[in-house]
Formats: structure tokens, sequence, C-alpha cells
């Protein structure tokens, strides 16, 4: 028997007992005595009986797999999440799929319907910059499967998520900005399709009208947060009859292209102009002439957080019309 793949009915046999009773053995069953027990569990050891996890998991309708889909491993944000996703997911006996849409729609959709073919019993997905209809998503709902959003969601459509509260973050910066004495503060953003782009506008503007300033549309542009977009956007300010004095950037890797963009093509303003980005990457404590400040989220625990909300929503399938969301707060990190 030592080639062969050990069953229950293998072991049942030679004991001379049930299928049923050896398995109930093996799972500790209060119906079962304790010599009985003890001479299944010897008998499986000596054996090497592996459970069958696959008839395990059709008998409890699970895979015990998770997925989480995100734009790259490289960005620091998302590589805590997943850390804190796969932390807590770990931890509750369930394995976790990875997959990079690379900021590509059709890479996304091939990662949903490759993970929707490896059964995963939940989603955790931040949206490629290409993703404006989420009918793929939604199949996975329909089939189902619970879906959570983080970092990037959908507008105007309600769904599960957890983010970080960037609209109040976006008010800090930039009265933050104005305690230091700046008057022209100017926004680069993201895709404004984006909701998270969405929100830290709408901070930018209500913190300048909150401090008494009016908003001047011409200090906002918006990138697809390429390098060359972002150069493009920082020429347009600086070319401005009344350039900025102060910057808020959408996300600090996009911060890294302004910093170059002035310090190369504007370097006689380079020292007077002061940045704010989203992330407090931990490489600005270790150079020289750091940007001024950056939003500080909470990547892992929002990973942690959506591992719990979806195991919740796994184990009640009852409650998934009830619509999970969160918003974790922001710190502002000082570098200067």
């Amino acid at each position: 028997m030592s080639n062969q793949v050990i069953t229950l009915k293998d072991m049942a046999k030679q004991l001379r007992l049930s299928v049923s009773t050896v398995s109930k053995a093996l799972n500790d069953h209060p119906r079962i005595g304790e010599v009985t027990k003890d001479r299944v569990k010897k008998l499986a050891k000596q054996l090497n009986y592996v459970p069958n996890q696959a008839a395990i998991h059709f008998k409890q309708r699970k895979t015990f797999t998770l997925g989480i889909i995100l734009p790259s491993l490289m960005d620091h944000f998302y590589t805590l999440a997943v850390n804190g996703f796969d932390d807590y997911a770990s931890a509750k006996g369930y394995h976790v799929i990875i997959g990079q849409n690379h900021e590509s729609l059709q890479r996304e959709k091939q990662l949903v319907s490759l993970m929707q073919s490896s059964r995963i019993d939940g989603l955790l997905i931040s949206v490629s910059k290409e993703t404006q209809d989420i009918s793929h998503l939604r199949k996975l709902e329909q089939a189902g499967i619970p879906v959570i959003y983080f970092a990037r969601k959908p507008i105007d459509i309600n769904c599960n998520y957890i983010v970080s509260n960037v609209y109040d973050a976006s008010i800090k910066a930039v009265s933050f900005l104005l305690s230091r004495g700046h008057k022209r503060i100017a926004f680069i953003n993201g895709p404004s399709y984006w909701s998270t782009s969405k929100q830290r506008f709408v901070g930018y503007r209500d913190g300048l009208i909150q401090n008494g300033l009016k908003f001047d549309p011409t200090l906002v542009d918006e990138t697809n947060l390429s390098t060359e977009s972002t150069h493009k956007a920082v020429r347009k300010l600086m070319q401005h009859p009344a350039p900025p004095t102060a910057i808020l950037c959408f996300k600090d890797y996009m911060m890294l292209d302004v910093m170059k963009c002035i310090r190369t093509e504007y370097s006689s303003m380079a020292k007077s102009i002061e940045l704010i980005g989203y992330g407090a990457l931990p490489l600005f404590e270790k150079i020289e002439n750091p940007p001024l400040a950056s939003m500080q989220e909470q990547p892992y625990k929002i990973g942690q957080q959506a591992a719990e909300t979806i195991l919740k929503l796994i184990d009640h399938p009852e409650k998934e019309r009830i619509v999970q969301q969160t918003s974790l707060p922001c710190t502002l990190k000082i570098f200067q």
C-alpha cells in the first residue's frame, strides 16, 4: 500500500470499522471512544494518511482560497496591503492567490476569470487605471463570490470597500501648507474617474475654501501617473503667470517625478517649492533633500480588515447584501 494514495475506505477495511467511524475518529468526534480514536490515528500515522482536501472542500462548499488583484507589487502600499491580507487569511486557514493587473483592464479580466475558475471564495481588488466598467466583477458577485475594493473603488456605485480617508487627508495637507505661509497651492491629481482622485480633489478644494482661500482651477492638473504625463503637468504649473509655491501630489511615486522635473528644469525654484504626497515612502527618511511631508496611510491594516470582512461575508452569505464600507484615517508625516 506504500505506493498508493491511502483513503478512509482503506483504513476502515483494515480496522474493520465503517468509513464514517474512521472519519469521525480522525476529527475527534465526541461520540467516538478514546480507544477507537487511538487505533485510527495510530494507523493513519503509520500509513502516512493525508486527508483528501478536495473532498473536504466540496463537502464544506469552500476551497479556503482567496484572491487579491492589484496594480503592482512594486508599489509599497500594495505590498503592505498584501501582507496584512495574507497574514489574516493564513491565520484563519485560507490560502491567497495574488495577481497583478499592471494597470491593464484586459489583464484584470483574465485574472478575474482565472480566479473564478480556481473557485476562490472571495476577492479583494484595486482596479486598474483602465477600469471604468466593472461588469466582470459584478459577475463574480452574481456567482456568490464576495468582492471588496481597496485603495481604488468605483465611483457612484454601491459596493464593499475599505480605503484611506483621503478627503480628510487632503484637508490636513492643505491646512499644513497654509500654516507655512503658502497661498499658491497646486494639486496634481490622478485619473479623474477614480473615486480616490475625486476624494483627494474635493478635500484639496474644501481645504482651501475652509481656510478662506479662493479655489483656482488653473492650479489643478491631472495625469495618467506616467513620468511623461506628470512632467507635462509640472511644466504647465511652473509656466503659470503666478506659479505655485507648494504642490500636493496624488501619491509619493508621482511626487518623485515632480521632484525630478522641478530640480532638473526649474532648479532656481526647487528649494522654495514644498511638496506633499500620499504614502509616506520609507526612502524619504534616508535621502538628502526629501519632500516636505506625506500623508501616511494604513495599508497593512487595510489588508487585515479586508480579509476579516471577506471571511465574514463568506461565513454569512445571507448578509452579503449589507454593504461593508470602511475608511481609515491618514496621518501627516513630516520629513523636513
